[in-house]
């Protein structure tokens, strides 16, 4: 399975559209004028599958929150229900997943910079019958790095994955994450790439395509001066190219908690400001998969494409 959301989820590539928000945040130096700052983001999204023999469509719907005080620190955090349906006469998979994510920022005097530490956590379970989705636990800590004049960011980040043991005899799993990542702002701050590599080990070759997978994702973003009710205030394209399962991306808060690996996709991304208080985001894309056959045996590939909105209140 996969997750969307716009800064967070499951597991589907619209989840990827939403991580520019992540980086926005990174990339934009904007005033804080009270101690507190709180903003509340419902969305949804919706795949459709092209070429599965198993899946026909998913749904998801969810909300996550942030609160930040000053340049201290902050939490953030969310919860998303998703239901995937199926064809042939399968009953649906109905999952939720929340997740609780807290960091404290440092200004080190011998660095030209702030040090970010973050730490998070997640909780998923559905009514998968095998028992192999379900019942997953993730903890994820990350050490970054964001120049004084935000044009150069590093940043490392780990995550360990627990999954409950099988009930159709596959063992259990565990699956270690490192994700090293360079984020460079040009062009009179005006652009932001970011360069991501997702280094996965799974212990259970048994319940994985494959014990070691390796992929590098590419975003590029670009912020408009010129302020419009029609022109975004940022546009984000991106790509990942390798080969991405039981990933868990720190951007977007998405554990990809079903055994389906991804071999490449790209995506869209928009954000319009409404108002002072409202933003619009706006995620489309598609994403290449190999999955096992358990009639026929073997593998084979199918697309999934999706859609995603969120609207976002700050206060």
């Amino acid at each position: 399975m996969m997750n969307h959301r716009p800064c967070r989820g499951l597991s589907y590539g619209c989840c990827a559209g939403l991580a520019l928000l992540s980086v926005q945040a990174d990339g934009a130096d904007q005033p804080i004028t009270a101690p507190w700052t709180l903003s509340l983001t419902p969305e949804s999204s919706y795949v459709g599958y092209s070429g599965s023999r198993s899946r026909r469509a998913m749904i998801n719907a969810g909300f996550r929150f942030d609160a930040q005080y000053q340049d201290r620190g902050g939490l953030d955090g969310g919860a998303t229900y998703t239901r995937l349906n199926y064809k042939g006469g399968i009953a649906a998979l109905d999952q939720a997943a929340e997740f609780l994510s807290g960091r404290i920022n440092f200004m080190p005097d011998a660095l030209p910079g702030s040090l970010t530490l973050r730490l998070d956590g997640h909780q998923i379970n559905n009514n998968d019958t095998t028992n192999e989705s379900d019942d997953v636990q993730v903890v994820a800590p990350q050490l970054s790095f964001l120049n004084h004049r935000k044009t150069f960011y590093l940043d490392l980040g780990y995550a360990f994955s627990s999954y409950a043991k099988s009930r159709i005899g596959n063992g259990a799993l565990i699956v270690q994450q490192w994700t090293p990542t360079l984020g460079l702002g040009f062009n009179h701050q005006a652009d932001w790439l970011q360069l991501r590599l997702y280094d996965a080990h799974a212990s259970n070759v048994g319940r994985a395509l494959r014990g070691h997978t390796d992929a590098l994702e590419i975003k590029l973003t670009h912020y408009f001066s010129a302020r419009s009710a029609w022109l975004p205030r940022s546009v984000t394209i991106g790509a990942l190219v390798g080969d991405r399962m039981y990933a868990v991306d720190p951007d977007t808060q998405i554990v990809y908690n079903l055994a389906d690996e991804q071999s490449g996709g790209a995506f869209l991304a928009a954000q319009w400001q409404l108002s002072r208080r409202f933003d619009l985001t706006l995620s489309g894309g598609s994403d290449r998969y190999q999955a096992q056959d358990t009639v026929r045996g073997g593998q084979y590939g199918y697309t999934g494409t999706y859609g995603y909105l969120g609207l976002t209140a700050d206060w």
